[in-house]
């Protein structure tokens, strides 16, 4: 199975990508604060206890599905778009950063990844 510069490319991209998430995550998880607070005037709001244990727990699943994806199991297809949505559900409404970033994580994995992958679809197991 020869991987091609754009396989290589979509797996380097992707995981700079939830490498931002999960280093979100972990600052979220550090402080116990979330970001840009003083951007958006939300100094009284509080951050759900889950949510920065939930966060990193979403961009692990995304990154192992990455890791499956490149050795060509059809199964990190399914959690990387599973970790990404899920990412992007959780999202609290009071967070606009984290959920434009997820987006935009999880529609670079559906456009351009997928646009690399289902040609070699057949290759996976």
């Amino acid at each position: 199975m020869k991987r091609s510069i754009w396989f290589h490319g979509l797996i380097a991209f992707m995981l700079i990508l939830i490498g931002g998430i999960l280093f979100r995550g972990y600052r979220i998880w550090s402080t116990n604060d979330f970001l840009f607070k003083e951007y958006f005037n939300l100094g009284d709001t509080v951050m759900p206890h889950w949510y920065p244990n939930a966060t990193l727990g979403l961009g692990f699943l995304s990154l192992i599905g990455i890791i499956l994806v490149y050795f060509y199991k059809k199964i990190g297809v399914y959690l990387t778009i599973i970790g990404l949505f899920g990412s992007v559900l959780i999202q609290p409404t009071f967070m606009p950063d984290g959920t434009l970033y997820s987006l935009f994580t999880l529609f670079v994995f559906i456009g351009y990844g997928l646009a690399v992958i289902i040609p070699h679809w057949k290759e996976f197991r």
